[in-house]
């Protein structure tokens, strides 16, 4: 099952496939070349037997026309030469007569043309040689003749050649997929290296920058393209986070100047009409401010900085606490609130941030779920990740709409109405991103259910916890001031 996983993830990189085709290419030319070589060889050496053979039969043939001696007598005379060829006659009802070898019938039969014979093809052969190469001839007498010649050069360089080749092909195998191993390892590396350095950035430290191997290759000139890219974001950036903080200094201090002044002129002026001017100005007011400060925090969470303070917090205790402070609002708009929580739920986080996150969404539910009567908060532990639903039974949203109302400054038409900036989705979807994590808003027949995925925390940081009850109560108190919507 490792070795699936390790060669799955081998095939993955681009450059083990890159070495993996080389390497076929390599394979294929190797086969080719052996081939050829393989092919031209047995060709010289099939030439020259035939050839010998060729001319011996010549030369019994001649024999035969010229001392008119039968042909089993030419055949003892031709050995007596001692040319180390192989002969065998046989008679017309298949007898042997004169040779230095014998055939079955059945090899008899089937020993047509020029053709290599082995012992198991049914002939009988002298020790050392394993193979002969030769012809069958037949006469009108019913005769025929066997001649050929030691063919076990031949057999050895074939078995010379397939060994050779063997073993040629499996080094060259053998050392490719080293290499392409080697090649996808350093590709890996340097592709990590990548990762890590943009995950880095992605939690915030924007002074990040992808390291050089000085080679000069096309991961060096990548890199130093895409620092000169990170180094103009940075820069971007902090004018942006300048040119935001400048805005909240420059338009806050005013509006609340013209609040306190507001105040004053409704204390000092009388009537009702007035005094009705007043609040209205006032209510506008804090609605700008309460904008101001919304979008400030939002590019906060968005921006990543708060990451870096990240602590183990006790999930558990939180979601408890956050149900305790809400049971009284609900039960005054006539709804019920449950919990199914399971105890000691941990995650790597900011303890405000998640209660701000989990009251957008119960604020939600008071403001906009029309209709509903019960509100259920469930928290648990699956597959390695932390999931919440906070569900309700009441309107809900159109299905067209949900990933509508992430956004900012959305409102429905139904909640126009109602007080809100259009903020609070955005937030939480934002600090759910901060966190690692993925927040859904699904049917619940009738009603609405927001689903939040987050990570687990570590062992490690398991290990150091020290998030109590008592934190867990202060971060719902500065959270629950600060809901958006």
């Amino acid at each position: 099952m490792q070795l699936n996983a390790i060669i799955q993830q081998l095939v993955r990189i681009s450059g083990f496939r890159l070495a993996l085709r080389s390497l076929a290419l390599s394979l294929g030319g190797a086969c080719l070349v052996f081939i050829i070589i393989h092919h031209a060889a047995e060709a010289t050496w099939r030439d020259q037997i035939d050839t010998t053979v060729s001319g011996a039969l010549s030369d019994l043939l001649g024999d035969l026309r010229t001392n008119h001696q039968p042909l089993a007598w030419n055949v003892r005379a031709t050995m007596a030469e001692g040319n180390g060829l192989f002969y065998a006659d046989l008679g017309p009802d298949g007898a042997w007569r004169a040779g230095n070898f014998h055939l079955t019938p059945e090899a008899a039969a089937r020993w047509t043309g020029m053709e290599t014979m082995l012992p198991r093809d049914g002939i009988s052969l002298p020790p050392r040689v394993d193979a002969i190469r030769g012809t069958a001839v037949r006469f009108p007498t019913g005769e025929t003749l066997f001649i050929a010649a030691d063919a076990t050069a031949l057999r050895s360089l074939d078995q010379l050649i397939s060994r050779s080749f063997l073993a040629v092909f499996g080094t060259i195998m053998a050392l490719g997929l080293l290499s392409s191993y080697l090649a996808a390892h350093a590709v890996q590396r340097r592709v990590d290296a990548f990762a890590t350095t943009i995950r880095e950035i992605m939690d915030g430290d924007l002074s990040r920058r992808i390291d050089l191997s000085g080679t000069g290759d096309e991961f060096d000139r990548l890199a130093a393209g895409m620092n000169a890219m990170l180094q103009r974001i940075q820069e971007l950036m902090e004018n942006l986070r300048q040119v935001t903080n400048d805005i909240s200094h420059d338009l806050r201090s005013p509006l609340a100047r013209l609040r306190e002044h507001l105040e004053l002129s409704r204390a000092r002026f009388s009537g009702s009409e007035l005094t009705e001017m007043f609040d209205e100005a006032l209510a506008q007011t804090d609605q700008a401010l309460g904008i101001f400060v919304a979008m400030l925090r939002i590019a906060e969470v968005e921006a990543g900085a708060r990451r870096a303070h990240f602590d183990t917090v006790s999930l558990s205790p939180l979601l408890a606490m956050l149900v305790e402070s809400y049971e009284p609002s609900f039960e005054a708009t006539g709804m019920t609130i449950e919990a199914d929580i399971t105890p000691g739920l941990t995650l790597p986080g900011d303890k405000e941030l998640l209660a701000q996150l989990f009251v957008n969404l119960l604020d939600n539910i008071m403001l906009h779920a029309e209709g509903a009567s019960r509100v259920t908060i469930r928290a648990a532990q699956v597959e390695g990740r932390i999931e919440v639903s906070i569900a309700d039974n009441g309107c809900g949203i159109p299905a067209g709409q949900r990933a509508r109302v992430m956004q900012r400054f959305v409102r429905l038409d139904a909640s126009r109405h109602r007080p809100g900036y259009g903020l609070g989705l955005s937030l939480a979807s934002a600090i759910t991103a901060l966190h690692g994590g993925q927040i859904r808003l699904e049917d619940n027949g009738p009603g609405l259910t927001a689903s939040i995925s987050l990570p687990t925390a570590t062992a490690e940081t398991r290990m150091n916890r020290d998030c109590t009850i008592g934190e867990a109560n202060a971060g719902v108190a500065r959270a629950l001031p600060r809901s958006l919507d």
